[in-house]
Formats: C-alpha cells, sequence, structure tokens
C-alpha cells in the first residue's frame, strides 16, 4: 500500500511539478525504471479489464458458433471423394477435374472455386483453371500473397515431399471428428482456460515489452532535448535527462490512451507532447539553479 501511495505521489509530481524534477536527476537509475513500469503496469492492468469484460460478453456465442462449425464440418467433405498419395503421386476416385467448394460465392476477386483436382493437369496452367487452389498428380499450388483481393503469389507443395503415403476418404475423415467431438463440447471452458492464460501472460510480460518500446523511443526524444539543452548551455547530461523523461513522458503516454479511442487532433501527438513539457522542465529546473 505504501508503494502505490509512493507511485501516485510521484506521478502527480510528474505530471504538474518541474521542480520535482531536480530530485529525479539526482535519484539512481532504478527508481525512474520502477517508476515507469509500474504506470505502465496499472495501464495494462485496466487494458486486461476491458478485454475481460469484451470476452465476458461475447462468451455465450462461443458454444453455439462451435456446434454450428462441428456441424458444417461433419457435411463438408464430399461422400463420393476418395483422396490418394501413394509414392508421391496423387491418385483420385471420381471424374476429373472435380471442384471442391465451402459455399456457393467467391473467395477471391475472379475465383469460382476454391479447390480444383486435376491430375491430368499442370501446375503451370493454375491461372486458368479459376480456381482458389489448385491439385495436380504431382503437387499442389496455391496462393501465398494476395493484394487488393487479387493473387499476387503462389506457392507450390510436392508431394514427394511427404514422407508417408495416406487415403482420405469419408470414413477417414469422419474418424478424425469423432476424436475432436468430445473436445468440441467442452469449448467453453477450453477458451475460458486459454483466454485466463492470455491475461496473466498479457500482465506479465505486456508491461515489460511497453516498458522496453517506450525506453527505445526515449533514446531518440532525449537526444533532441540534449540537443537544445547544448545550444542554450544548460548544465544538464544526457543521462539525467533521459530518467527525467521516464517520468515526463507520462504525459504523453496518459494523453495517447485516452486520445486512443479518437482521432489525435494532429500528427506526432505523443513526441510533441514529450519535448515540449521536457522543455519546460529544462528550463525550469535551470533557471531554479541559476
Amino acid at each position: 500500500m505504501d508503494q502505490l501511495k509512493t507511485f501516485f505521489y510521484s506521478l502527480k509530481k510528474s505530471l504538474f511539478e518541474p521542480n520535482y524534477y531536480k530530485d529525479i536527476a539526482k535519484a539512481g537509475f532504478g527508481s525512474s525504471f520502477r517508476y515507469l513500469w509500474f504506470l505502465l503496469f496499472i495501464l495494462v492492468f485496466i487494458k486486461s479489464f476491458v478485454l475481460g469484460g469484451l470476452y465476458l460478453k461475447n462468451r455465450p456465442r462461443i458454444q453455439p458458433e462451435v456446434n454450428k462449425l462441428t456441424v458444417y464440418a461433419e457435411n463438408l467433405y464430399p461422400k463420393e471423394l476418395e483422396l490418394t498419395v501413394k509414392k508421391g503421386q496423387l491418385l483420385t476416385n471420381v471424374k476429373e477435374p472435380y471442384f471442391f467448394d465451402f459455399e456457393k460465392k467467391q473467395l477471391q476477386s475472379g475465383q469460382k472455386h476454391f479447390l480444383i483436382i486435376d491430375t491430368k493437369g499442370s501446375i503451370e496452367n493454375y491461372p486458368n483453371y479459376n480456381s482458389y487452389v489448385l491439385a495436380t498428380k504431382n503437387a499442389v499450388v496455391y496462393p501465398s500473397k494476395s493484394e487488393n483481393n487479387r493473387i499476387g503469389e503462389t506457392s507450390v507443395f510436392y508431394f514427394r515431399d511427404l514422407k508417408k503415403d495416406f487415403t482420405l476418404n469419408k470414413k477417414i475423415y469422419g474418424n478424425f471428428l469423432n476424436i475432436v467431438r468430445p473436445y468440441t463440447y467442452k469449448a467453453t471452458l477450453i477458451v475460458d482456460y486459454a483466454f485466463l492464460i492470455f491475461l496473466f501472460l498479457f500482465l506479465v510480460f505486456g508491461s515489460l515489452f511497453w516498458s522496453g518500446s517506450v525506453m527505445f523511443g526515449l533514446l531518440f526524444l532525449t537526444f533532441f532535448v540534449w540537443i537544445v539543452n547544448l545550444i542554450f548551455k544548460k548544465q544538464n547530461s544526457y543521462g539525467s535527462l533521459f530518467k527525467m523523461g521516464m517520468h515526463a513522458v507520462s504525459w504523453s503516454i496518459l494523453t495517447s490512451e485516452v486520445l486512443g479511442y479518437v482521432k489525435s487532433p494532429f500528427p506526432n501527438f505523443y513526441s510533441i507532447i514529450f519535448l515540449g513539457w521536457m522543455l519546460v522542465i529544462m528550463f525550469s529546473i535551470n533557471k531554479n539553479k541559476k
């Protein structure tokens, strides 16, 4: 409790009292780092509550959506289709080209089918098939990059790279679903555990990574303050200014969090607030010294 009071005392001084920064300049680096980390930890803690509220709001939808997905998965694989990969080559038991689609709508601009199987075809003719994925006798070609809802680059997987031969049909597909199905009934509970683990990691590591990111940015922002310090012949070392910056950045962080829900009034708002407050601090403490 005493540490919490000390933090809020330091936060108040950091936000409103430029003369307080004379004490910061004399203090050790560790105290400034603990202040910055705890500030960000509190903000991460608040964010975790917001995320928790959003999760609780959407939690009742998890099980119905999983049930819907399970039914969809059960009817997904065609009854008549059997695929066999043997010695690096694909074999089928259906008339080709065979068209496989999830839904009767376009997946990409100009793409009418999700998958076309044509063991007599060639991957070089992929653009002519009007399909998202093309499976030939020796390989599968699929998009690896899309731009403006159009396929930009493709990748190829060769069946010869498979370590074992395999066969896939409706029965084998159904057996796989039977293994997975018991877990779908506990979908909400599984997601609850996963979300709690995520929140824990978010609290532990979120503030640390955020602190590192802020301090990395301060290395450059403090450099500009240090240049002004030299121009006006102020007697502040770069290290002292950096420690001050770890407190002065409080204004930038808090205003950025508030304005995160609305549009910032102008670009580089974070940096402008920091530099402005640091200049006020620097001229204020040096004036008092004089």
